[in-house]
């Protein structure tokens, strides 16, 4: 398809969440929108559209800097500061990059899903700001290089739009246990989704910095229970903090910022009602089994060590993994209220589209049964998603 053909001067790209995975893994069962591809279908009606993949479990930092090189292409970079920090391995990969001629004038949508909205705001924040610790180290070692992203100075990023965006974290996530069993279980539905099992299941945790790789002709359940038995968890370099309120909280105090040139939106969903007699939310009966537990854990939420005992009665609602209040705009930036109706949107502040009620965690990835049945389609949402943020591009007339 010829660039002149496509609606959109800036392409999209979409970046996973917790637990995703890259377009060939997972016997081509795709994250965004399973059998019915998402990208693809985008691109069809001429929407410029590209599928980002990062590290599922990694960091924040460690999937913003992967994002970098996944889009420029070369060698991962971690940071040799960060590397020290972490005691991991400072290089990566080696990547192709999808959009190398990203620039100042050459620039992208970022559309990303639950981790991947808060991975996303990282990102622009490196590619403005850089990492003052990364130019600190270069500047007393200057022999061991630096990465170009953090250096700064780059206006690539011409609009964020979190779904389901876990941009605070989830109280969910202030429990360490029960996070990695949402892992085990998402995983083993999804080998089921994709007519697998855990023995042959093609899925990859991408945690090379770590030093571990699946080895060659080993199980996945092998692979898995390394993984999970890893002493990486306690290293304060993994998702699973960074999907704390607290590890949240943290990264947004020092490193997420809200350009004046860029369009924030939100799209977040609710799976649960209140008991009026208890205080409590109960998950719907539409809500993914898979969520189910969950949301009800959420929805009891009280004595969190974390959360104000004031404010916990208003981080029960949730999209069944990310409490409501978590993923309207990172807290402390400016928001707004709008809706689809609006003809125009302001950058520099977040747009947040009202909580779309009876929406689960993963039906924004087109993953429950009625849109695997095609009795409903999630295309309508990423179309209308795809008009809105193109209705920001300024063109010449």
């Amino acid at each position: 398809m010829n660039k002149s053909n496509f609606r959109n001067t800036y392409p999209i790209v979409l970046v996973h969440g917790f637990c995703g995975w890259d377009r060939d893994e997972v016997f081509g069962f795709k994250y965004w929108g399973g059998p019915f591809d998402i990208e693809a279908r985008l691109n069809e009606l001429h929407v410029h559209t590209y599928s980002a993949a990062v590290g599922p479990v990694s960091s924040s930092w460690e999937r913003a800097v992967e994002l970098y090189y996944y889009l420029v292409g070369g060698t991962v970079d971690y940071g040799a500061a960060h590397a020290k920090k972490y005691g991991i391995q400072r290089f990566g990969r080696t990547l192709k990059g999808i959009y190398p001629q990203i620039s100042d004038t050459n620039r992208i949508h970022l559309v990303g899903h639950s981790m991947g909205a808060q991975t996303s705001a990282d990102f622009e924040s490196f590619l403005r700001n850089g990492s003052k610790q990364e130019r600190d180290h270069f500047e007393k070692h200057p022999e061991e290089g630096i990465s170009d992203l953090f250096l700064g100075g780059k206006n690539w990023v011409h609009s964020i739009t979190g779904v389901a965006p876990a941009f605070n974290g989830s109280t969910l996530g202030d429990s360490q246990n029960k996070i990695f069993q949402v892992v085990e279980n998402v995983l083993l539905k999804l080998a089921a989704a994709a007519g697998s099992n855990f023995t042959d299941f093609v899925y990859d945790f991408k945690l090379d910095q770590w030093g571990l790789q699946r080895r060659e002709g080993e199980y996945f359940i092998e692979y898995f229970n390394r993984v999970r038995e890893s002493e990486i968890w306690t290293s304060g370099d993994t998702a699973f903090t960074d999907l704390s309120t607290t590890g949240a909280a943290k990264i947004a105090k020092e490193r997420l910022r809200i350009f004046p040139e860029t369009y924030y939106f939100s799209f977040h969903g609710n799976t649960t009602f209140e008991n009026p007699k208890t205080g409590y939310w109960l998950p719907m009966a539409q809500t993914n089994p898979i969520l189910y537990l969950d949301a009800a854990r959420t929805g009891r939420l009280s004595n969190d060590p974390v959360i104000p005992e004031d404010q916990q009665a208003s981080w029960r609602p949730s999209d069944g993994l990310v409490n409501c209040i978590a993923g309207k705009n990172v807290l402390g930036q400016p928001v707004r209220d709008v809706t689809t109706a609006d003809t125009r949107f302001e950058p520099g502040i977040w747009n947040a589209f009202p909580v779309m009620n009876g929406w689960d965690h993963i039906d924004f990835m087109g993953l429950n049964k009625e849109f695997l049945s095609r009795k409903q389609d999630i295309l309508p949402l990423y179309t209308e998603i795809a008009r809105i943020v193109t209705s920001t591009e300024r063109r010449d007339t």
